[in-house]
This record gives C-alpha cells, sequence and structure tokens, in this order.
C-alpha cells in the first residue's frame, strides 16, 4: 500500500524548478555529464560498472546522467518527482534509441522488483528530504540493489546562509525554505559520518570524496 508523502515535501519546489529550466534551455554547464573525468568517484563507478548493467538513477531531473549512462551501453531506469524532468528523458533517449525507461515512485517505494538493480545513482536528492524520509529512501534503495551492485550517491554543500532565501530549521536540523527563491525547497546539511551511516547496514564504503558540508560530497557503496 502506497504511503502517504509527508506534509513538507519539496517535490513541488523541484517540478518548477525542471519546468522553468526546460523551457529557458538546459544551461550549458549541464551539457556535458558528471561522468566525463570531472569527478574521480564518478569516474570508479563507471569503471566497476559491468558491461550492460541495470541502472537506476533516482532523482534523476532532466536526465542527463541517465543519457550518459545509456549512451555507454547500460540498460537506466529514471525516476523523479519532476514529470516534465521524466519526459524529457524518455523523448531524448528515444531520439538516440537508447536504453531509458522509468519507474514511479510514491515517495517512498520505487516500483522496481526486490534485487532488480547493478548499480544506482542517488545524485543531489536524498538530502533534499527530511532525515527519516531520506532513512526510509536508503532503504528503499538497498532493496532494490542486488548483492555486488554499486551505489553512488552525492549531497549538496551547505548554502544555508543563501542571504535571498529564508528558512526554519525543524527539528532534524532539515532546513525548510519559506521565503525567497528557495521557497518550498527543503535541505538538510550532512556531516560525512551521516552520509556513510545512511548506508552502514547494507552498503560496503569503497571510497568516499569531500570536505564536510564544505563542497559536494560523493560516495560510492557496494551491496552486501
Amino acid at each position: 500500500m502506497a504511503r502517504k508523502r509527508p506534509e513538507l515535501d519539496s517535490g513541488v519546489f523541484w517540478k518548477r524548478i525542471i519546468s522553468r529550466t526546460l523551457e529557458e534551455g538546459v544551461p550549458e554547464k549541464w551539457q556535458e555529464s558528471v561522468f566525463e573525468g570531472r569527478s574521480p568517484v564518478a569516474a570508479t563507478f563507471l569503471e566497476r560498472l559491468p558491461d550492460g548493467s541495470r541502472v537506476l538513477d533516482f532523482g534523476s531531473g532532466i536526465g542527463r546522467n541517465a543519457l550518459a549512462l545509456a549512451r555507454l551501453g547500460h540498460s537506466v531506469t529514471v525516476c523523479d518527482v519532476a514529470e516534465a524532468g521524466v519526459r524529457f528523458s524518455l523523448d531524448r533517449a528515444r531520439e538516440e534509441g537508447l536504453a531509458v525507461k522509468t519507474a514511479a515512485c510514491d515517495g517512498w517505494m520505487i516500483e522496481l522488483p526486490n534485487a532488480s538493480v547493478d548499480g544506482i545513482l542517488a545524485w543531489s536528492c536524498l538530502d533534499h528530504v527530511t532525515l527519516e524520509w531520506a532513512t526510509e529512501l536508503a532503504l528503499e534503495l538497498s532493496r532494490v540493489a542486488r548483492p555486488g551492485a554499486l551505489l553512488l550517491v552525492s549531497f549538496d554543500e551547505d548554502r544555508s546562509d543563501d542571504p535571498e532565501s529564508e528558512c526554519e530549521i525543524l527539528e532534524d536540523r532539515t532546513h525548510h525554505y519559506t521565503s525567497g527563491r528557495r521557497t518550498g525547497m527543503l535541505f538538510r546539511p550532512y556531516t560525512n559520518e551521516e552520509i556513510k551511516g545512511l548506508f552502514a547496514e547494507a552498503w560496503e564504503l569503497l571510497e568516499f570524496e569531500g570536505v564536510d558540508m564544505s563542497v559536494p560530497r560523493r560516495g560510492l557503496f557496494r551491496r552486501v
């Protein structure tokens, strides 16, 4: 049975951002994938991923990473709250003849079978929900990953001092933006140990890069 999405949900914010991005044109900085040498951890993810892997891009946005993976011969499933981004991904994949499909998520459960994917990408998304929600999603990602599957996660830098937005800080330290350009967005700043702790039960840490909350952090894990 589907669970009700929490009252504090930044999905509306991301739908607005993705729709505006597509209306204005894909930014030049997004034209190239993160998998083109800019991140050593991302490069290691690709090096370890077997040919023709089944990959879940969770929080896929407009699909720039999913499309890059599909061009390398992987079968990719995109999953995102922003329908406009998912449609864009699927349309581009269709034009190029790439193996990209979509899976729904009610906020908690991903419509994929147990142990069905070889790799998961969760790029800058788990830090945009509350801690309780992120913990549940981490368990769900573990469910759909087969033993030995790879997980690449990215967490954004802490920008809570943004002078153009105001936020309230919830009990779990999640920032809920109430005014300014980030109205409706959730962001929780994580320490490195908290990030690792989200996946400690079911995943083996392979690599980690980044400094606590000052720059984007990236972690590479293997499903045990």
